[in-house]
């Protein structure tokens, strides 16, 4: 395995690419961003999205202006504020159940319909979704596909029930966190971009059509057809494209709001304020830890190494503390009812062994990041 020169980003990550000097895709965004070299014009882009919400702004106000998909994590809360305040647009926010939202979480999404917005909170068959968490853990090596795809597919399917072409998003994770050159600075959201880049794992929804799942309970996944979106004119815009992505000031806005923190960082995750709806995500980081070996805190350090905010090696003490470490498996198990010696076996068959080797027992890397 090679790392970055400047953050902690392994070469084996999905769409990653390094430069001569040894510095991946996501530290020369991070430059752009910031005006360092190929600088960003951020004042042409945010003109260019006041003439989107000028045009896509209800005349008469009797329909919504846009809808913002929310979680109850500090950035949808923040879009949401952003579109209602700074924007004085009529957002309406909607949110597909997290099968393993935290109360945290829950809190959270109160503070973001205080900012004054209609919020609208899908749920699915709790039968279908504890099979359709197992089958992503056992055939895509993701427990939480079914909220991948179920936050990118049911907004779309909300935006053509009532007729609200105007989807905004967040970042885009291309331009933030790596990926192909022709989709770093892509501003848009759609059926495309769902299939390639939105955490499908390259999986379909009727791939999970078993004995107990029919196409009928699946049907919400099922994007609308292009006639639909055609129809209404369905549009997802990624707002960090337009304006300036940048967590840590986000963080500083909700926090005003009533934003609430975890009581602590979870296993596999560095920050209290960072995931704080989903209680079951050191699983999911925990897999993605032993595919690519790397996890949710390296994601989140390189943030702080890019911002400034912490050196490289302080970001490296971190990351060999806190990265890939596990603390609700048994609570995960017993929610899809297997045992933890079923959990390992079929984690194991995820392993990336060019990468990693068992050491007392436990995975470990062959090369950690240095």
């Amino acid at each position: 395995m090679k790392y970055c020169k400047r953050c902690l980003f392994p070469d084996t990550k999905p769409d990653i690419y390094f430069d001569e000097e040894g510095r991946c895709d996501a530290c020369n965004s991070a430059d752009r961003k910031k005006g360092v070299e190929n600088a960003i014009d951020w004042d042409s882009r945010a003109e260019e999205f006041k003439k989107i919400c000028d045009k896509h702004r209800s005349k008469d106000g009797m329909n919504y202006d846009c809808i913002v998909p929310v979680s109850g994590g500090k950035d949808s809360v923040f879009q949401a504020y952003q579109m209602k305040v700074a924007h004085k647009m009529n957002p309406l926010a909607v949110t597909f159940d997290q099968f393993d939202q935290t109360d945290t979480g829950r809190i959270n999404l109160d503070v973001l319909r205080e900012i004054g917005v209609d919020h609208i909170h899908f749920t699915l068959n709790p039968k279908i979704v504890r099979r359709l968490v197992r089958k992503g853990f056992e055939i895509v090596g993701d427990p939480h596909w079914i909220n991948h795809v179920g936050i990118y597919t049911v907004p779309a399917h909300i935006a053509v029930k009532f007729k609200v072409p105007l989807l905004i998003w967040g970042e885009n994770p291309q331009l933030e966190y790596g990926g192909p050159a022709s989709s770093r600075d892509n501003k848009v959201l759609d059926k495309r971009w769902r299939q390639e880049f939105g955490c499908m794992r390259g999986f379909r929804e009727e791939d999970m059509v078993d004995d107990e799942i029919s196409m009928s309970d699946l049907k919400i996944f099922v994007y609308p057809t292009d006639e639909e979106i055609q129809e209404v004119g369905v549009n997802g815009q990624f707002y960090g494209y337009y304006h300036k992505w940048n967590s840590i000031e986000h963080l500083k806005i909700v926090e005003k709001l009533g934003f609430k923190h975890l009581p602590r960082a979870w296993a596999g995750s560095w920050l209290d304020w960072e995931n704080c709806d989903m209680k079951l995500l050191d699983i999911r980081e925990h897999l993605k830890w032993v595919k690519y070996g790397y996890g949710r805190v390296t994601d989140q350090v390189n943030i702080f190494i890019r911002n400034g905010e912490i050196t490289r090696e302080e970001g490296l003490k971190i990351v060999k503390e806190r990265d890939g470490k596990m603390e609700h498996k048994q609570e995960f198990c017993d929610y899809i009812g297997i045992t933890p010696t079923e959990f390992d076996k079929i984690r194991d068959t995820y392993v990336n062994k060019d990468i990693l080797e068992k050491v007392d027992g436990e995975w470990t890397l062959k090369t950690p990041p240095n």
